[in-house]
Protein backbone atom coordinates (compact mmCIF):
# COMPACT_ATOMS: atom_id res chain seq x y z
CA UNK A 1 0.00 0.00 0.00
CA UNK A 2 2.88 2.37 0.70
CA UNK A 3 4.15 1.95 -2.84
CA UNK A 4 0.73 2.70 -4.26
CA UNK A 5 0.32 5.78 -2.06
CA UNK A 6 3.79 6.95 -3.01
CA UNK A 7 3.03 6.53 -6.72
CA UNK A 8 -0.27 8.41 -6.41
CA UNK A 9 1.37 11.25 -4.46
CA UNK A 10 4.18 11.45 -7.01
CA UNK A 11 1.66 11.57 -9.84
CA UNK A 12 -0.36 14.33 -8.11
CA UNK A 13 2.77 16.38 -7.42
CA UNK A 14 3.94 15.97 -11.01
CA UNK A 15 0.59 17.15 -12.37
CA UNK A 16 0.44 20.12 -10.00
CA UNK A 17 4.02 21.17 -10.86
CA UNK A 18 3.28 20.84 -14.56
CA UNK A 19 0.16 22.98 -14.21
CA UNK A 20 2.17 25.60 -12.30
CA UNK A 21 4.77 25.67 -15.08
CA UNK A 22 2.05 26.03 -17.67
CA UNK A 23 0.40 28.81 -15.68
CA UNK A 24 3.75 30.59 -15.21
CA UNK A 25 4.51 30.31 -18.94
CA UNK A 26 1.03 31.52 -19.81
CA UNK A 27 1.39 34.51 -17.47
CA UNK A 28 4.79 35.32 -18.96
CA UNK A 29 3.36 35.12 -22.47
CA UNK A 30 0.46 37.40 -21.53
CA UNK A 31 2.90 39.89 -19.97
CA UNK A 32 5.10 39.86 -23.07
CA UNK A 33 2.11 40.35 -25.36
CA UNK A 34 1.00 43.33 -23.24
CA UNK A 35 4.51 44.82 -23.38
CA UNK A 36 4.61 44.40 -27.15
CA UNK A 37 1.20 46.06 -27.48
CA UNK A 38 2.34 49.00 -25.32
CA UNK A 39 5.51 49.38 -27.38
CA UNK A 40 3.49 49.32 -30.62
CA UNK A 41 1.26 52.10 -29.29
CA UNK A 42 4.29 54.12 -28.17
CA UNK A 43 6.01 53.58 -31.53
CA UNK A 44 2.88 54.67 -33.42
CA UNK A 45 2.56 57.84 -31.35
CA UNK A 46 6.24 58.69 -31.89
CA UNK A 47 5.87 58.05 -35.61
CA UNK A 48 2.95 60.50 -35.67
CA UNK A 49 5.10 63.13 -33.96
CA UNK A 50 7.89 62.65 -36.49
CA UNK A 51 5.45 62.94 -39.41
CA UNK A 52 4.18 66.35 -38.27
CA UNK A 53 5.89 69.24 -40.02
CA UNK A 54 8.13 71.18 -37.72
CA UNK A 55 8.41 74.90 -37.84
CA UNK A 56 11.91 76.14 -37.38
CA UNK A 57 11.94 78.98 -34.91
CA UNK A 58 14.97 81.17 -35.03
CA UNK A 59 16.42 80.90 -31.55
CA UNK A 60 18.71 83.87 -32.15
CA UNK A 61 16.17 86.44 -33.30
CA UNK A 62 12.89 87.60 -31.79
CA UNK A 63 10.95 90.05 -33.97
CA UNK A 64 9.16 91.62 -31.01
CA UNK A 65 12.40 92.34 -29.19
CA UNK A 66 15.15 92.56 -31.80
CA UNK A 67 12.96 94.22 -34.43
CA UNK A 68 11.41 96.83 -32.13
CA UNK A 69 13.35 99.69 -33.75
CA UNK A 70 11.94 98.90 -37.19
CA UNK A 71 8.44 98.39 -35.83
CA UNK A 72 8.61 101.84 -34.27
CA UNK A 73 9.24 103.17 -37.80
CA UNK A 74 6.13 101.43 -39.17
CA UNK A 75 7.76 98.26 -40.53
CA UNK A 76 5.41 95.44 -39.57
CA UNK A 77 7.67 92.46 -40.36
CA UNK A 78 11.26 93.39 -39.42
CA UNK A 79 12.65 89.94 -40.18
CA UNK A 80 11.44 89.96 -43.78
CA UNK A 81 12.41 93.62 -44.18
CA UNK A 82 16.01 92.87 -43.17
CA UNK A 83 16.23 89.78 -45.39
CA UNK A 84 14.76 91.61 -48.39
CA UNK A 85 17.05 94.60 -47.81
CA UNK A 86 20.08 92.32 -47.88
CA UNK A 87 18.83 90.49 -50.99
CA UNK A 88 18.66 93.85 -52.78
CA UNK A 89 22.37 94.47 -51.96
CA UNK A 90 24.06 91.72 -53.96
CA UNK A 91 27.10 94.02 -54.18
CA UNK A 92 27.85 92.88 -50.60
CA UNK A 93 28.60 89.34 -51.79
CA UNK A 94 32.40 88.93 -51.68
CA UNK A 95 32.57 86.33 -54.48
CA UNK A 96 32.42 86.96 -58.20
CA UNK A 97 29.96 84.93 -60.23
CA UNK A 98 31.42 82.35 -62.63
CA UNK A 99 30.32 80.82 -65.92
CA UNK A 100 27.82 83.59 -66.69
CA UNK A 101 25.86 83.21 -63.44
CA UNK A 102 24.84 85.99 -61.12
CA UNK A 103 25.29 85.97 -57.37
CA UNK A 104 22.22 86.00 -55.12
CA UNK A 105 21.48 85.48 -51.47
CA UNK A 106 19.82 82.26 -50.39
CA UNK A 107 19.23 81.26 -46.79
CA UNK A 108 19.54 84.12 -44.31
CA UNK A 109 19.43 83.72 -40.55
CA UNK A 110 19.25 86.71 -38.25
CA UNK A 111 21.37 86.68 -35.12
CA UNK A 112 19.79 89.21 -32.80
CA UNK A 113 19.48 92.87 -33.64
CA UNK A 114 22.95 93.40 -35.10
CA UNK A 115 24.20 90.36 -37.07
CA UNK A 116 23.08 87.89 -39.65
CA UNK A 117 24.51 84.90 -41.51
CA UNK A 118 23.76 84.56 -45.20
CA UNK A 119 24.44 81.96 -47.87
CA UNK A 120 24.95 83.10 -51.42
CA UNK A 121 25.58 81.38 -54.73
CA UNK A 122 25.43 81.75 -58.48
CA UNK A 123 24.47 78.15 -59.20
CA UNK A 124 28.13 77.13 -59.46
CA UNK A 125 29.92 78.44 -56.38
CA UNK A 126 28.58 78.81 -52.86
CA UNK A 127 29.72 80.94 -49.95
CA UNK A 128 28.60 82.08 -46.52
CA UNK A 129 29.18 85.33 -44.73
CA UNK A 130 28.38 87.07 -41.49
CA UNK A 131 27.18 90.65 -41.73
CA UNK A 132 26.43 93.33 -39.22
CA UNK A 133 23.41 95.55 -39.84
CA UNK A 134 21.75 98.58 -38.34
CA UNK A 135 18.02 98.75 -37.81
CA UNK A 136 16.74 101.79 -39.63
CA UNK A 137 14.73 102.44 -42.76
CA UNK A 138 17.56 102.18 -45.32
CA UNK A 139 19.24 99.14 -43.70
CA UNK A 140 23.03 99.45 -43.55
CA UNK A 141 25.01 96.23 -43.88
CA UNK A 142 28.69 95.56 -43.33
CA UNK A 143 30.51 92.37 -44.28
CA UNK A 144 32.37 91.05 -41.21
CA UNK A 145 33.74 87.74 -42.48
CA UNK A 146 33.11 85.25 -45.25
CA UNK A 147 33.99 81.75 -46.38
CA UNK A 148 33.81 80.62 -49.95
CA UNK A 149 34.84 77.74 -52.14
CA UNK A 150 38.17 76.17 -51.33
Amino acid sequence: MNKLTLIILTFILTISCTDTKRTDESDKNKTLVLQVDRLKIKNDSLSDVLKKPTTVKNYWYDSDYDGRGLMDHGITNPKEFIKNSLRENTNLIPLEAVLGGSMRFGKIQLLGSTWLIAEYDDGHVLGKAIYSYKLHKNGEFELLDAIGPE
